[in-house]
């Protein structure tokens, strides 16, 4: 999720401009055959990096853009110049001195100031006529700034006809064609901007992009005072105001490297955001494969051919963190591996505080990517992932889950639909140094099993989209990953969804194994929240399940239900009577000995009804005397809740010890009574109302407990705002490896 310092700079973000990243991958996550692979975007392999900015040229001083609609207006040529260069005067020179130019036939000819001026050809007659006398005044005092300066007198001449060295001039011109033009300059004539007594730099662009600049920002040296940056709302009128340009993935890894202070290999990662204070980019920080490198924004500008350094690119639509609570009195040292469908991997190594919460943006270090991830300590951690999306503008939300501690050649899946508007992936992390093959069974609720096969690179990571198999083209659906030979693999399972409304997205790991009994902490029927029960029974044999419902208050609802031998079963747990509006856990056990594995999931609209989305747990197989949640978060519009259920019959005894990121500790004790179940609110804890928290949950009395934690939100990136809520069940114990299989940071 976004934390601390993320957040802060967002909610207090003021920059004039939108920014946007880049496009790396038209889909959340990706699969060969998902939807939108090919379009503007591109596919999977080579795709689009598209930038956008506004503006052209520096963006010092006059932006004619801006003069022109300023003109357009009704505003006087001396406020426009006023407008742009701060505190100066106006003066008047000799017009009829000679001034020798440079022509664009490379010869060097002699004119008069205001002969030149006539033929300069840098604005079109349809020019307003106050907009014309901004340019003569401006250009007649520009070419005596550059004889004060002797900007070209080494070179035997005052000034060039070049429009991106000087200013442009053609002594060809027809001057019988442009009599606005030569109005302006007549009546103009001598006419001079001075700042302390001395002619002006009278620096000009087309356009500012929204914000001038300052001229140290642009070209160092010292600040001139009459040069000073300042926002301008005209120029965004002009249709020429905004650019966008694309190129694919493998072209902006060429043009990179094919100059030594760019090269960087494979392009991970590009920050744009040291910035000028009118928002160019100032220095952009590449990351590859072969190390990083800083260069000026006009370095990137050049090599890309932008019209200004006022840019940045398309935003990423998935947000990815990784959350690592570090339970021990000392420090921990963690290599973050990230493990690309391509088979190419990436290191990186950080440290966090003793006892205490630390938060990884992956955007930050691999962005507009699919990735895998492998956490290894040398210590035991506990590590969790969050994900904030918008899913190609339909599925807006957010999911969450804990890593996996082991590779497993077996991975189960009760939930899985394929139907209405709802898309199901199943996320495979190969963290082997040899390729494996994968073995996907799907099973529907009428006992037909479907069959797929795919390899995984060595160290890779393999998405496949379930509503793109045959025959699972509309259905709800259970699944087993399986591969043979070495250590095995990890698997997860992404869903997005448009549920009635309720859009979003929710995720969840596979378990390893199916089970005779289930635990599930969470569950609501009441206002505009619907629960479901999802059950898969792999085996040959029918399965008879009891389901107890465990409320708030100690009721227990019972209920039996039969699943068919490879055959998928749900829920609705809304249309059991005496749960149609209830706060509830839920204990599932097989009554005949068959083994079956069990999820949940739920679609809801949280607090005033502005918050919408669904989330998802896998179950747990047995009580445990304690369980840790890396996650967490109370501030901004963020609602945390730790929901506990005991399933024995004897009270359980309860501390909560919860971590912020400096290392403090909030600790709570309290009971749940036998077959009941209980919700915090961890915003409502004193000294947690607006942090980063870890949660740990001990029974003190040895009476053994199933804890999930649950999360509502509105998350916002100072640019747009994803609404949405996810869950996870806890896990039991630290330990120095995590994997997770799911993970993006594209569009």
């Amino acid at each position: 999720m976004i934390h601390k310092l993320s957040r802060v700079s967002l909610i207090s973000a003021a920059v004039f401009f939108t920014a946007f990243l880049i496009v790396i991958s038209p889909v959340g996550p990706v699969a060969a055959n998902a939807p939108g692979t090919s379009g503007v975007t591109g596919g999977a392999a080579d795709p689009y990096y598209v930038f956008r900015g506004s503006g052209r040229a520096h963006g010092v001083g006059l932006c004619m853009d801006g003069v022109l609609y300023r003109a357009q207006s009704g505003q006087s040529y001396r406020d426009i110049i006023n407008h742009y260069y701060t505190g100066i005067t106006f003066g008047s020179v000799d017009e009829n001195q000679p001034i020798r130019v440079k022509c664009r036939d490379g010869q060097v000819r002699t004119y008069t100031l205001h002969n030149y001026l006539y033929h300069l050809q840098e604005e079109p007659e349809s020019y307003p006529s106050e907009g014309l006398k901004v340019l003569y005044v401006a250009a007649r005092t520009y070419v005596l700034s550059c004889i004060a300066r002797g900007k070209h007198a080494k070179d035997g001449y005052d000034i060039c006809s070049s429009g991106n060295c000087c200013q442009a001039f053609d002594e060809n011109k027809n001057l019988s064609q442009y009599p606005n033009n030569c109005r302006a300059v007549d009546a103009t004539a001598g006419e001079v901007i001075l700042y302390n007594g001395s002619v002006i730099t009278a620096a000009y662009c087309g356009s500012c992009g929204g914000h001038s600049e300052n001229n140290e920002d642009v070209w160092g040296g010292k600040a001139i005072p009459y040069l000073r940056g300042k926002p301008d709302t005209f120029c965004q009128q002009s249709s020429r105001f905004a650019w966008e340009v694309m190129f694919r993935k493998s072209e902006v890894e060429a043009r990179l490297n094919s100059r030594a202070d760019t090269a960087i290999g494979q392009l991970y990662v590009m920050d744009l955001s040291n910035r000028t204070p009118g928002g160019r980019v100032r220095t952009a920080r590449l990351v590859g494969s072969s190390g990083t490198k800083t260069v000026s924004g006009g370095v990137i500008s050049s090599l890309f051919g932008l019209q200004s350094n006022l840019f940045d690119m398309l935003r990423a639509n998935f947000d990815e963190y990784l959350l690592v609570l570090n339970p021990n009195p000392e420090p921990a040292l963690l290599t973050f591996t990230f493990m690309r469908p391509d088979g190419q991997v990436v290191d990186v190594a950080e440290q966090v505080g003793a006892n205490s919460r630390y938060t990884m943006k992956v955007n930050d270090y691999m962005q507009f990517q699919e990735v895998s991830t492998r956490i290894v300590a040398d210590r035991p951690v506990i590590a969790e992932r969050a994900m904030y999306f918008n899913f190609r503008s339909r599925f807006i939300g957010g999911n969450a889950s804990t890593g996996t501690v082991s590779p497993s050649p077996s991975w189960f899946f009760a939930e899985g639909y394929t139907g209405g508007e709802f898309e199901t992936y199943v996320l495979v992390q190969n963290p082997q140094a040899v390729p494996v093959e994968l073995k996907y069974t799907f099973m529907k609720p009428d006992g037909e099993n479907i069959v797929q096969t795919l390899q995984a690179p060595a160290q890779s990571r393999v998405t496949l989209q379930l509503d793109s198999v045959p025959g699972l083209e509309d259905t709800d659906v259970s699944t087993l990953v399986e591969c043979a030979g070495g250590d095995g693999i990890i698997a997860e399972r992404s869903m997005y969804f448009d549920y009635s409304g309720r859009s979003g997205g929710h995720n969840a790991p596979g378990v390893n194994a199916a089970s005779e009994t289930w635990y599930l902490a969470e569950g609501y029927t009441g206002g505009e929240f619907d629960t479901y029960v999802l059950l898969q029974n792999p085996g040959d044999k029918e399965a008879r399940i009891e389901a107890t419902f465990m409320s708030d208050g100690g009721k227990n609802t019972v209920k039996e239900y039969t699943l068919d031998p490879h055959s998928r079963y749900t829920i609705e747990v809304d249309k059991v009577k005496g749960l149609e509006n209830a706060s509830f856990s839920t204990a599932l056990e097989s009554l005949n000995g068959v083994e079956f594995v069990a999820e949940r999931a739920m679609y809801f609209r949280y607090g005033a009804g502005d918050i919408d989305d669904g989330h998802s747990s896998v179950a747990a197989t047995s009580t445990q005397e304690k369980w840790y949640f890396a996650e967490g978060y109370t501030g901004d519009s963020f609602d945390t809740w730790i929901l506990l259920q005991n399933p024995e019959e004897k009270t359980a005894r309860v501390k909560a010890t919860f971590n912020t990121p400096g290392g403090d500790a909030v600790v709570r004790e309290f009971e749940i009574e036998g077959k009941t179940r209980k919700s915090l609110l961890v915003d409502h804890i004193e000294g947690l109302a607006s942090t980063e928290v870890a949660t740990t949950i001990e029974s003190t009395n040895g009476v053994g407990l199933i804890a999930e934690r649950a999360m509502y939100f509105l998350y916002t990136d100072g640019y747009r705002v994803f609404d949405g809520g996810h869950d996870t069940i806890g896990v039991n114990a630290p330990s120095s490896t995590w994997y997770f299989a799911e993970g993006y940071t594209g569009f």
